[in-house]
């Protein structure tokens, strides 16, 4: 067993996690036929640090022997709950008494397998006292509806929204929902057990945010495909394992308008939802089922920033996601995030004019930081054989975006016309 970086990662690799406060008992990790090791290591539930292991010739790994050469958490007292180096520190800075009343929120289109995994992922929270809607967006048949009634999770409703669009599913969701606050999971991912409960913690809170951002961490690490992904930063995007409160005066924010590291992850996001309403909701033209692919998360995020509300970077709330298995898959995915990221800005200009020039001032740092120039930043973070065709797919997508958010925008205005 070797320590490795990110960029050395290679299929299939083993996911893996280890609890120091068990660290004694723990059984050994099997990796026989891995190439690589993936490996959160917790206190308390709480996340401390990634990282990761060339493991080919092993068959087992010792957690005890991943744990002694990680020097970040040696100082750590693992016998003591909510241990003061513990990067959460929740004792110390939420209102355990406040009353946090969720609706989880699952937007999901003709994937019944992946959202029943995602509902028993719900159905096994150690805290059950939570809403849970369902809305099936464009559905061709009744499979979803069928694994809603399968899993039978208490207080879950079901709803359809006829017009394809993952913003028109969350604003469905949106105009149904009672509670204070609300959580958005894609089908795609399984919820930490604990995760309904860090949510409720993140918004007791001190800062008193809007929004509560979690950590999206990978399932599985089998493909090819799946590990390019987490080279390139995986859904986190170097936002870190220590709480964050992000304002738009945040030294880690650039601006609201500027959104790397990344705010947050539209899988595993929670907002107040009267500053959701507040907003005016998620922009329609943005988002997966669109011409525009992505980007109506990016669009919340800014709003809130804009408008001096606190987002609440909080990786204790962690969701696991099954990534692309596939090459064809993760090249939409690379042209899909980029062509959010210009029609969100799009999107911004349509909005607010007057945002133009904040955002030429923002080029600079883009060509830094996504390395569309040689010498970015994240070209520098990648391997040497990291397919070029994934990069392009990106550059195409950017290049596309914000002419994909015009034509989506007149094709509503119209009616169904045609762009």
């Amino acid at each position: 067993m070797e320590s490795i970086g990110r960029e050395a990662l290679r299929a299939p690799a083993r996911v893996a996690e280890i609890e120091l406060s068990s660290l004694r008992t723990a059984a050994e990790l099997d990796v026989e036929g891995y190439e690589t090791l993936w490996c959160l290591t917790r206190n308390h539930g709480l996340p401390l640090a990634i990282s990761f292991w060339d493991v080919r010739g092993d068959r087992t790994v010792a957690p005890s022997a991943v744990a002694d050469q990680l020097p970040a958490i040696h100082e750590i007292d693992t016998d003591v709950d909510d241990d003061p180096h513990a990067p959460a520190r929740i004792s110390a800075q939420v209102n355990a008494d406040e009353d946090v009343a969720v609706t989880v929120a699952i937007c999901t289109h003709e994937r019944p397998d992946d959202l029943r995994r995602a509902l028993t992922s719900l159905a096994e929270q150690h805290d059950k006292n939570f809403r849970t809607l369902v809305v099936d967006n464009a559905p061709r048949s009744r499979a979803t509806a069928g694994v809603v009634e399968e899993v039978r999770l208490s207080d879950c409703d079901y709803l359809i929204e006829p017009q394809k669009g993952l913003s028109r599913a969350r604003n469905t969701a949106l105009a149904h929902i009672t509670s204070d606050h609300v959580a958005w999971f894609d089908d795609d991912e399984m919820a930490d057990p604990d995760w309904i409960s860090r949510l409720k913690q993140g918004f007791r809170h001190a800062s008193r945010p809007a929004a509560v951002c979690g950590l999206m961490l990978p399932a599985e690490l089998e493909t090819r495909a799946q590990i390019l992904f987490e080279q390139y930063g995986g859904f986190n995007k170097g936002r870190g394992l220590s709480p964050e409160v992000l304002t738009r005066n945040s030294p880690s924010v650039i601006s609201p308008l500027y959104p790397l590291p990344a705010i947050g992850s539209g899988g595993n996001m929670a907002f107040r939802t009267e500053s959701l309403l507040a907003a005016g909701g998620f922009d329609s033209d943005l988002g997966a089922g669109t011409r525009t692919h992505g980007g109506e998360e990016t669009k919340m995020f800014c709003t809130l920033l804009r408008s001096n509300q606190t987002i609440l970077h909080w990786p204790a709330a962690i969701t696991w996601h099954v990534h692309r298995r596939e090459m064809d898959q993760l090249r939409k995915q690379f042209y899909g995030y980029s062509a959010g990221l210009s029609a969100f800005y799009a999107s911004m200009i349509r909005s607010d004019p007057t945002v133009v020039l904040d955002i030429v001032r923002l080029i600079p740092h883009a060509l830094r930081d996504l390395g569309l120039r040689e010498g970015g930043t994240r070209l520098q973070l990648l391997p040497e054989d990291f397919p070029k065709e994934l990069l392009d797919a990106g550059r195409r997508g950017l290049a596309a975006g914000a002419f994909s958010y015009v034509a989506e925008a007149l094709r509503d205005r119209f009616g169904g016309w045609r762009v």
